[in-house]
């Protein structure tokens, strides 16, 4: 946390390093301002890694806006209930809260990386027979940053303003910019998108940490969408309704490029993301904020807390690191009730939870939903400890009538530590076991896998060491964070056209059936039938797939239901565990957190 205080000293060497794993060189990244410093291709890659790099500092997705501001909602509370910090996920921010003006800060820091690298670009004399990207690209990816952060401030905090050229301090005309209303920011970033979108790469990067044609379209979606939603105001001469076609039709055209499709393994598109390597068959994740390095040197940096912060938690004094099973986590973030029963029992066919005992089926009693087993498991790695002299933990049942005892020994982030009240584990095999006077037998224990339901670690980015790279108790992690997934694409034409049309058609209907497919259920013909149905189905399956990915709580501001929803999960928690309604017990009055205030 106190290598954040080298950003302030506006070393822009360090803002894109995180980019080395991509196609720009490993070498620092300038922006250089002068208008003749631009005169080779190596040099405007320089300057474009550093319009990328605030997307890789922890001010942004590698925690403060991904995390703290974007990440509060229905499906996911922070469970840190000793912590006394003023914090957006626990609605007791200030205008004065530091992660609020720091994210503020780096996203206009981006803005000025853009505007200062597009004036030096364009201004800059290169013969197009020395470039092998031609230059109108380079330039048409930092207008596309320029906008994008542009709309992650119009989202967040509404009314903002919009810096199309860089400020020339020390004069005040500049400095202190007024407002532009929230609508006009938002009309502004698509109609910049729209510009440059055509100059953009057709072709599918290997590397999703670079913006290719279909990612502007895709991005291109979801600014329409968010446009046409309850909470913002409507653009003179563009409706809503026409809105909703806008985004239909951008989503549309990433899926008829055929340049993307669904990953069959749901878990592999994160494992993918644990282990820092990308996917170039399914191309799913289709763009994402780069993260490398361990801080162990100058060259090695990063500033990513994802898998720490949001993870399993994972903690222990043992320092021989290679016993570990999982890397160092807080494990900060929970999923809620609200989001189990989106898995467990909404939108699922009676079929699929009928008894039944499989290899795929867990509980022997339902067929459970792969992402379900994936982002909210049975287990941490907290380890059992302490409430025996033998340092395990003692547990006493009773088996037709005969009392018996057994001890769980384990040291913690050696063993799965599988969730358990009142002696019912969440899991069937429990490592690190050990008999009491001969009578212990594991077939013995209560196996229920719904057990503490409402108070799971994320497990979406696990730091388990069976996929990333075994390094140390080090919290600051490689794991790269998804900004826009294929999967995202096709719920946002679903939503779109069924909005737009009044019905859904083939393809949004399609769309849903392969994303549950995948899920390993069963999808009702006739929820795709009824649009009304077929309305809520989608904005279900938004949080069961996107889950703590930083999208959901824009997608209640904009659906209109945002305080409704965050109020029925406070009601839901401090019904299952009342410590971790502290989390959003602080919303009380409606509207209030809808926009993030002005640092």
């Amino acid at each position: 946390m106190k290598m954040k205080n080298i950003y302030r000293l506006g070393t822009l060497a360090l803002f894109g390093t995180a980019l080395s794993a991509c196609s720009f060189l490993d070498t620092d990244p300038q922006i250089i301002p002068a208008e003749n410093y631009y005169t080779s291709e190596t040099k405007l890659q320089y300057g474009l890694a550093g319009v990328y790099g605030p997307l890789s500092s922890e001010e942004l997705y590698g925690n403060y806006y991904s995390l703290q501001i974007s990440n509060a909602d229905d499906l996911c509370y922070f469970n840190n209930y000793n912590n006394i910090d003023t914090r957006p996920d626990r609605y007791n921010h200030t205008a004065g809260t530091a992660v609020i003006y720091d994210a503020w800060l780096k996203l206009y820091q981006g803005i000025k990386n853009a505007n200062e690298y597009i004036k030096g670009v364009e201004a800059s004399q290169i013969d197009p027979e020395n470039l092998s990207t031609p230059k109108s690209r380079y330039v048409a990816e930092a207008r596309f940053l320029r906008a994008y952060y542009h709309f992650l401030l119009a989202q967040a905090w509404g009314d903002v303003p919009l810096r199309v050229e860089a400020a020339t301090s020390p004069n005040p005309n500049d400095v202190q910019l007024a407002a532009t209303p929230q609508e006009q920011v938002l009309k502004w970033c698509v109609d910049e998108i729209e510009a440059v979108v055509g100059d953009l790469d057709p072709e599918v990067d290997q590397t999703p940490s670079r913006v290719s044609q279909t990612v502007a379209e895709g991005i291109l979606a979801r600014i329409y969408l968010f446009m046409a939603g309850e909470s913002v105001a409507e653009v003179e001469g563009l409706p809503k309704k026409e809105m909703y076609k806008k985004a239909a039709d951008w989503a549309y055209k990433v899926i008829e490029s055929g340049k993307h499709h669904l990953n069959p393994s749901y878990e592999e598109v994160f494992i993918n993301m644990i282990r820092d390597q990308y996917d170039t068959q399914y191309h799913e994740s289709m763009w994402e904020a780069e993260f490398l390095g361990d801080r162990t040197s100058a060259d090695k940096w990063t500033n990513g807390r994802i898998g720490d912060l949001i993870g399993l938690k994972s903690q222990s004094t043992n320092t021989n690191y290679s016993e570990w099973a999982c890397n160092y986590s807080y494990g900060y973030y929970n999923g809620s009730y609200t989001l189990w029963q989106l898995y467990s029992e909404t939108d699922r066919v009676e079929s699929d939870l009928s008894t039944a005992d499989d290899e795929d089926n867990i509980a022997g009693k339902m067929v459970i939903d792969r992402r379900r087993i994936w982002n909210l498991p049975g287990y941490n790695f907290q380890g059992y400890s302490g409430s025996d002299a033998t340092g395990g933990r003692k547990i006493e049942y009773t088996v037709n009538n005969d009392k018996k005892t057994g001890i769980l020994l384990q040291t913690r982030s050696m063993y799965r530590t599988p969730w358990n009240y009142n002696n019912i584990f969440a899991m069937r095999t429990i490592e690190g076991l050990e008999e009491v006077e001969g009578k212990f037998d594991l077939n013995d224990l209560v196996y229920e896998p719904d057990v503490m339901c409402a108070i799971r670690n994320a497990g979406k980015w696990r730091r388990e060491t069976l996929y990333e790279n075994q390094m140390s108790a080090k919290n600051l992690t490689t794991i790269n964070f998804p900004l826009l997934r294929y999967s995202d694409v096709l719920l946002m034409y679903a939503e779109a056209v069924n909005e737009y049309n009044g019905a859904p058609d083939d393809i949004a209907k399609e769309a849903i059936r392969e994303i549950r497919t995948r899920a390993g259920i069963q999808t009702n013909e006739n929820q795709l039938n009824d649009p009304q149905s077929f309305r809520e189905l989608v904005r279900n399956e938004r949080g069961r797939e996107l889950v703590f990915e930083g999208l959901r709580k824009y997608d209640l501001i904009r659906w209109g239901i945002y305080y409704d929803r965050v109020m029925e999960t406070a009601q839901e928690l401090v019904d299952w565990y009342s410590n971790a309604n502290y989390a959003v017990s602080r919303y009380i009055i409606k509207g209030r957190h809808e926009l993030l205030p002005i640092p």
